[in-house]
This record gives structure tokens, sequence and C-alpha cells, in this order.
């Protein structure tokens, strides 16, 4: 495995912190070159401080919801890399809302964080990807492929993404780029995780001002989901690059409840509405 990564040059937006923090030390690790990309210059900070010890890390501190941004970070990533060979999508704000009650620039809100923000670095970055025989991955959900309660404005943004993402591998694939759609359900922090100590309580707020159960709370808006390692999901999003496939489904059982709802609607509906009051 970390011979396929040596020496690439690689972006991970939406890397200094969460999921795509722990993947960017994977790739370093493995002997990529990284560009890890996050909102703040503290953010930035620390995650370069956090993976000092991996390998060959630098930052870059650009809001990709901001018009502008996608292509400064690509324009960035070939000054300081000399290149770029394969992107990770990993920006995203998730929460909860009753969807009925949720106001429509809030819907846009979240469209922006979840699908907008991999518009344009896709754009900026799509020629090279396919030059390099690269891989170009989006961090999506199970809420993309599952729609369970409290989390609709989440699930309308990342089944967009997940639209966008069949839609550029129709235009990629073709010229050599790998596109991969990963699908997790919630992600464990790490325990060094800048963000760690405040997700615990992250969407309590926001549940109780809209007036939602207790259960709001819990991980994926349902008790049924356990949070997943996120060591372990970095190393099957390599693998899955390794194969070069198009869709990871994390736990493998909702990617079997998803295909179960496309063959039979009714029936995984109701299994779903089952599991999701477990």
């Amino acid at each position: 495995m970390s011979g396929m990564w040596q020496g690439r040059r690689v972006i991970v937006a939406g890397g200094t912190a969460g999921f795509g923090l722990v993947l960017g030390r994977h790739l370093a690790r493995a002997g990529a070159r990284v560009l890890l990309v996050g909102r703040s210059g503290e953010g930035v900070r620390r995650a370069l401080a956090l993976a000092d010890s991996e390998g060959e890390v630098h930052g870059l501190t650009a809001d990709l919801v901001r018009p502008g941004e996608g292509g400064r970070t690509a324009g960035e990533a070939l000054r300081i890399l000399g290149g770029i060979d394969d992107v990770f999508c990993c920006v995203g704000h998730s929460g909860r809302a009753a969807i009925l009650t949720t106001p429509r620039q809030t819907i846009c809100d979240f469209l922006e964080a979840n699908l907008l923000a991999a518009v344009e670095i896709t754009q900026a970055v799509a020629d090279e990807v396919a030059a390099s025989s690269g891989h170009l991955v989006y961090l999506g959900s199970l809420a993309g492929k599952l729609v369970t309660p409290f989390m609709g404005p989440y699930a309308v943004a990342k089944s967009a993404l997940a639209a966008y993402a069949d839609a550029v591998r129709l235009e990629l694939a073709p010229r050599g780029g790998h596109v991969l759609l990963v699908s997790p359900g919630p992600i464990a922090r790490s325990p060094d995780d800048p963000a760690a100590e405040r997700a615990a309580g992250r969407y309590a707020d926001e549940a109780a001002a809209a007036g939602l159960p207790p259960e709001a709370n819990s991980p994926g808006g349902t008790r049924s989901l356990e949070p997943l390692d996120p060591d372990r999901l970095a190393e099957a999003v390599l693998d899955a690059c390794r194969r070069r496939t198009s869709e990871l489904v994390v736990p493998r059982k909702a990617g079997l409840l998803a295909g179960l709802i496309e063959w039979f609607p009714d029936r995984g509906r109701r299994l779903l509405a089952r599991k999701a009051r477990t």
C-alpha cells in the first residue's frame, strides 16, 4: 500500500481536523507529499504540529465555499508540491433539523458546505488528476444514501454530492482519472483531534432549538449507529483507491440496505424506519 503513494502530490481539503486530518496523516506515512487545507490559520497550524513527524506535510488556509478559493488552492498546490496527482475532498458540515421547519437559507448553507465547496476545486484540479491517472475522492455520508430522522438538510446536501461525484466520474474516467465516493456512517474523533472536545454535544443546541427529541443528538440521528474507527476507515479508503472502485459504503450492511431501497422502495424504507427507531 505504501509504495502506491510514494511521492504522490496530494491535496486533502478539510484536512485540518476530523477524518480529513486522519486521512492526511495516513497518506503522509505512506510517502505522499500532502497539502492540508483548512478554513482557519490556527487550525492549519495545529494540524501541522500534529502531523509534523508523519512525513512531508504542508498547510494552506482557504475557505472553499468562497468563490475563487478552489482555484487559488490548486495554484498553491502546484507551487508548493510541483503538481497535483490526487485530491481528497473532506469538506462538509452536518447538523440536526426538522425538514418542514428548516428555512430555505439553511438548506442553501448545507448545500454550500457539502456540495458547492467541492465544485470549484474539482474543476481546477481535473486536468492534473486525469494526466496522472490520479484519484479524486469525495467524503459523502450514509445520509446521502439513507435518509434518517432529524437529518433532512444534511441528507439533501450529501445526496447532491453523490450525484455530483457520479457526473464527474462520467467525464473524468475516460481520461484516466479515478473518482471515489465514500459514504460512511458517523466517524469517531481521534483523541488528539483539535475538534474532539467539541464533538460530544455538538448538536445539542440546534436540536434543542428545533424542539427535537434527545435521540437527535445521537450519532447519525439514531440510536442504532456506532461511530466508525477513523484509522480503519482511512485504510479502507486508501484500499478502495488501490482497487479503483467507484463507491465505498461503511458499514457494509448499510450499503446493502441502500440497495434494498433501490430495488424494493417500500419494503426497504419500512426496514430503515425500524432500524432508525432501534
